[in-house]
């Protein structure tokens, strides 16, 4: 993942469905349909395997938490099913432990077709032996009412090009298209992609066109760092006849750039569950929420929620329930509902402890994520950090207190109602989100009690 060893030195320091209509290309070799943001006008919401299961994601671990959403999350809107990194990978190539202690081998073992395409690795993903690919577990995650997603590295995998194999639908070979050293930087086995070589959005287009038949539903593409490559994808995802939702790990690239080439944008390196990493996520929110609109999200990344670690850390497996405790969970969860984040949740699912089903399945915070507008940061003082957005067609308005401080005792934290858009000299009554309950009318302001590391959502009402 983008950013792996900067989280690794962090960590030491610190020690919903839509139906999926084909959209067809405009006639013509170079007219390709803009990105279709009907496909996210709401964050997406769903699993990534990353957080528990690392490279080592297996079919029977896929359809385990898919079966799961299915009984627990769907109905929220939860529907994504991503399986990342490494899926075509054997058993070495998908050793992170060996990858931390820089032994993974140069040349990793990939399943490829005769073009240079990426295939599930059959050992991990039975059901594709036989060339049947992904289609078999798409189709099953299908019938759940869910969506399949894969994760994709930018780049072509060193067997196309060292053994020049070639491109789908050209007279090419992939050695003519591969950049060698252009690469992943923290990650051995793919080659860059110059995308001014005939055969270089041919190669693209064909392994999106595995995609489309396999029945893929969203893709993640990581180690964006260059714009051609990123629009070389995006063009990919939007000419194969298939409805594709795209998520980019970039880097340096502007959100204008972003913004018409995808649907979702990291903002950062990978998020684990470290309460700094909470604590620089806020200042990262506030300003990544101006560039957000409907069809394209800016990402602060999955939630590293439940159980996680199942198969990846930075020191070997380290299975565990998030190191969050509640409060710390309160902020995380807040933070991302109020910004509008899209919700990836981490943890495997089926072993997700009772606490987090709780705050994940929680309806009337939920809300706040799913349909409010205008997300901003009012407060960010002495630790003490203050957002609100506002609810489409009411006069209401949502808000959100966070405490950053180390004390003991819970801080009073105050907003007036001027300073989140409402007439100061009005009455409002406060709702309560996380517990469910009327907190009473209140005048000019409203305070109310936080504790170190903790978070409050509420609902402000007219009277």
């Amino acid at each position: 993942m983008k950013g792996v060893f900067t989280v690794l030195i962090l960590v030491l320091f610190l020690s919903g469905c839509i139906e999926n209509k084909p959209q067809k290309a405009i006639p013509g070799s170079d007219q390709i349909p803009p990105i279709d943001k009907s496909l996210a006008v709401k964050p997406p919401m769903g699993w990534n395997s990353w957080d528990c299961l690392g490279w080592g994601a297996t079919e029977a671990e896929v359809r385990a938490a898919a079966d799961y959403m299915a009984r627990n999350l769907k109905h929220l809107g939860y529907e994504y099913i991503v399986i990342d990194m490494l899926w075509y990978g054997d058993a070495e190539a998908s050793d992170f432990e060996a990858f931390v202690h820089e032994k993974i081998p140069v040349k990793p073992n990939y399943t490829v077709d005769e073009f240079g395409r990426l295939l599930p690795d059959p050992v991990k993903f039975p059901s594709s032996s036989g060339g049947k690919g992904f289609k078999p577990l798409a189709d099953y995650i299908h019938s759940l009412g869910l969506k399949l997603g894969l994760h994709i590295l930018r780049g072509i995998p060193w067997q196309a090009a060292d053994k020049n194999m070639p491109v789908k639908g050209t007279s090419v070979g992939a050695a003519s298209i591969a950049q060698p050293d252009k690469g992943c930087v923290w990650y051995d086995g793919f080659y860059g992609v110059d995308m001014s070589k005939p055969g270089a959005q041919e190669y693209y287009t064909s392994q999106f066109e595995l995609f489309a038949q396999w029945g893929v539903d969203f893709v993640k593409a990581d180690d964006i760092v260059n714009i051609p490559e990123l629009e070389g994808i995006s063009k990919a995802s939007r000419s194969v006849g298939r409805k594709i939702v795209l998520s980019v790990v970039p880097d340096n690239i502007p959100f204008s750039i972003l913004r018409e080439n995808a649907h979702m944008a990291r903002t950062g390196a990978d998020f684990w569950d470290v309460w700094q990493m909470v604590k620089v996520g806020f200042p990262v929110a506030a300003s990544a929420v101006n560039e957000a609109e409907q069809g394209f999200w800016p990402d602060l990344d999955m939630l590293p929620v439940g159980k996680l670690g199942l198969k990846i850390s930075y020191k070997g497996p380290d299975p565990r329930i998030s190191n969050f405790n509640h409060q710390e969970l309160l902020s995380l969860l807040t933070l991302w509902y109020i910004a509008r984040m899209p919700l990836m949740i981490g943890g495997y699912l089926p072993e997700t402890d009772d606490a987090t089903l709780e705050l994940l399945t929680n309806e009337e915070a939920l809300e706040v994520n799913r349909n409010s507008i205008n997300p901003r940061q009012i407060k960010f003082k002495n630790a003490i950090i203050i957002w609100t957005s506002d609810i489409p067609g009411s006069k209401d308005k949502y808000l959100a207190f966070f405490n950053q401080w180390e004390s003991r005792e819970p801080v009073n934290i105050k907003a007036a109602f001027s300073d989140l858009g409402l007439d100061s000299l009005g009455e409002y009554s406060v709702h309560d989100l996380w517990e469910k309950k009327d907190l009473g009318v209140f005048k000019n302001e409203f305070s109310a009690p936080v504790k170190a590391h903790g978070a409050g959502l509420y609902r402000i009402s007219i009277k």
